[in-house]
């Protein structure tokens, strides 16, 4: 492993005191694994370098969604700021900076504010990943204007991952990027295993901090210790990461089960509440299916699903307005989630945040915010706007009381409607 270390470190230097361009380089760094690893081997190579060599500048830019777990975000913030305090006065041309969505491109807004449908599994259904994540880092990107991209990219991630490393690739460790056309990507541990990475944060030092964080969270996260059984917590953590974030976002709909969140509250109870909001949000947009319990059968199984089918759609009846925005007739149980469902789904995150908080305080911790300011006086003014430019969007068409909505929620269905929700499956099966 350590050949590997000083063979990436070597090819480091040689790309940075190339003269052929000597545009600013920047670093894509996650907080994860494989791309803490890089910005350590990048500082050590500086480090390496006499000072008269360190000639060019290195941007190092990390995305914050703004609905991270919150551990995970806490985490990548005092990362950010401890880089920074140890790079600084040794005159290191390096520095850290995390980006962000514009506050209309919040996960809130867009859903709360403007009723936009939760995202989906794949294709253009998944807004979520383009607006608060991949923008927010390429517009900086952009601006920086680099001659390479450091990245974290490794052949053994994924059959997947590899297929795309091959894709875009020029030579073994650069890439074309994809959407900078005067840019290219450098891989310097491209050919590192899951082992390598692990044996290296292993050692102890990162340069600006001990490598106990970036353990802590993983095994946190997955359960796993990642010294120990670094294969166990790549697989493990290859299903908790959604969207291209580390361990994906608190409330994020596209996974069935957020097992990150989940792990962590087995050493955080106050991120309890984070799982109720998440499972109630799907619930309120009537796209919920529950987990499947161990030991199931297969037959109850069965009967819980067509339960939540009714129940979703009794609830899509109450939650969604029947009309697009541009005020064309759907039909029922479809169209703009209304303004009264997204109160409705607003109250309960101000609940969310407030019993988070309470539960923190018990622990001697500090306040946090789920959702800004900002963000809030957004959301009311886009209601406010809804009910006067485009009133059919405020509620159902079919006149369903919002009233109706949590026992729904609370997975309450009467056996008239459940009847006939299996009488008209069974007439659609048939036909």
């Amino acid at each position: 492993m350590q050949e590997k270390v000083t063979r990436s470190i070597a090819y480091l230097a040689e790309l940075y005191l190339d003269k052929e361009d000597l545009r600013p380089w920047a670093i894509a760094w996650s907080g994860g694994k494989d791309s803490t690893t890089v910005l350590s081997l990048v500082l050590k190579m500086l480090e390496s370098l006499p000072t008269d060599k360190r000639t060019r500048h290195i941007h190092v830019v990390m995305s914050d969604t703004r609905v991270e777990n919150p551990e995970v975000g806490a985490y990548m913030h005092s990362q950010v700021e401890a880089f920074n305090h140890y790079v600084k006065p040794r005159n290191l041309p390096i520095e850290a900076q995390i980006v962000h969505r514009p506050v209309e491109h919040s996960y809130f807004v867009l859903t709360l504010g403007r009723g936009y449908f939760l995202p989906l599994r794949s294709g253009a259904g998944r807004w979520c990943t383009q607006r608060l994540k991949i923008s927010p880092q390429d517009n900086m990107l952009k601006s920086i204007d680099p001659s390479y991209i450091i990245i974290g990219t490794r052949l053994s991630e994924s059959a997947s991952r590899e297929a795309s490393i091959r894709k875009w690739s020029i030579s073994d460790r650069v890439g074309k990027h994809v959407s900078l056309k005067n840019t290219h990507t450098f891989m310097p541990i491209v050919d590192w295993t899951i082992d390598d990475v692990w044996a290296y944060l292993s050692q102890g030092s990162l340069g600006w901090t001990t490598t106990n964080e970036v353990r802590r969270i993983y095994k946190e996260a997955t359960g796993e210790c990642g010294v120990s059984n670094p294969r166990g917590v790549e697989n493990i953590a290859a299903k908790a990461e959604a969207c291209g974030a580390r361990f994906g976002c608190w409330l994020c709909p596209v996974v069935a089960n957020d097992r990150s969140t989940e792990e962590m509250t087995k050493y955080h109870a106050w991120l309890e509440p984070l799982t109720y909001y998440r499972e109630l949000q799907a619930k309120v947009y009537g796209d919920f299916k529950p987990i499947k319990t161990k030991g199931q059968s297969r037959a109850h199984r069965s009967q819980e699903l067509r339960k939540w089918e009714a129940i979703n759609e009794q609830i899509r009846l109450i939650t969604k307005c029947g009309y697009n925005r541009a005020g064309k007739r759907m039909k029922d149980g479809q169209g703009t989630f209304t303004v009264e469902a997204r109160r409705y789904l607003f109250d309960e995150l101000m609940a969310t945040q407030k019993l988070v908080n309470r539960l923190r305080k018990y622990e001697g911790l500090a306040d946090i915010t789920l959702i800004d300011n900002e963000e809030i006086s957004l959301i009311k003014k886009l209601w406010a706007d809804d009910e006067v430019n485009t009133p059919h969007v405020v509620t159902n068409a079919i006149g369903r009381s919002i009233d109706g909505l949590s026992p729904l929620v609370d997975g309450k269905i009467s056996e008239k409607k459940f009847a006939e929700y299996i009488e008209l499956r069974k007439s659609k099966e048939a036909s």
